[in-house]
């Protein structure tokens, strides 16, 4: 998984152009399986996933006749988003209810068979998030998660830059600051590993675990787990 994931990683985060930054973040999403995305970073709120979204591989027309039938107000993906920030990896079946009928019966109709919908980091008052469609009658497995998060928290930082008008690089010499055991705990990391996982891995207790995730988080000058995770897959770790 890490040899990919660093792969995709390392082409999204040098990506010299918004268009190679789509192109870079589509093929990692491809290969994961999905066949088209929605990502919005720092909406006000969840009706403009869809109205503005920061980036798509969904057409004009899609987007247009998803807003005009006013799908964002009966959107069970949408209603998820709104209530609690865990991801949501679902199946065509997940909507085969009562409830949701209509929905179930919108995305059989364009051959949609599952998904995962997942909350991004946001400015304070503000709400991001992807979903991520796929038409694999196999439901995807869990391990997609971590990986998606890596790949979509890389794309938004590189789409940021772009907005502010220069390019954010990992400054890779920061790794050199890690201890041999704050490398291996990010290699868990990377592979989304809780700290209580972590902890039974290298015998370590709980609190040191969320000691050095701490070290981790500052050496490399990052704010998230997510971005931690997306500087060791940039180094070439494919462990």
């Amino acid at each position: 998984m890490l040899k990919s994931l660093s792969r995709d990683v390392t082409r999204i985060a040098f990506a010299e152009s918004l268009p190679e930054v789509k192109n870079a973040f589509t093929q990692s999403l491809n290969r994961l399986g999905f066949v088209s995305y929605n990502i919005s970073v720092n909406k006000s709120s969840t009706s403009e996933f869809m109205e503005k979204p920061t980036l798509t591989t969904w057409t004009t027309k899609q987007l247009d006749t998803y807003v005009d039938d006013k799908w964002h107000q009966r959107d069970p993906l949408m209603e998820h988003l709104h209530q609690n920030r865990t991801p949501l990896l679902w199946h065509l079946t997940t909507w085969d209810t009562s409830n949701n009928q209509d929905y179930c019966e919108y995305i059989r109709f364009q051959g949609i068979m599952g998904g995962l919908t997942l909350s991004l980091p946001a400015l304070n008052g503000k709400a991001s998030a992807i979903t991520l469609l796929s038409i694999d009658p196999t439901p995807q497995s869990p391990d997609v998660i971590p990986e998606v998060t890596i790949l979509s928290s890389v794309a938004v930082a590189r789409l940021a830059a772009f907005k502010e008008g220069q390019f954010t690089e990992y400054d890779l010499r920061r790794f050199e600051l890690l201890s041999d055991l704050q490398v291996e705990i990010l290699s868990w990391m990377a592979k989304g590993k809780t700290n209580n996982e972590i902890s039974s891995i290298v015998g370590r207790t709980e609190r040191a675990i969320a000691y050095h995730v701490s070290e981790i988080l500052a050496k490399l000058d990052v704010t998230s787990r997510a971005q931690a995770a997306a500087f060791y897959a940039a180094m070439g770790h494919s462990d």
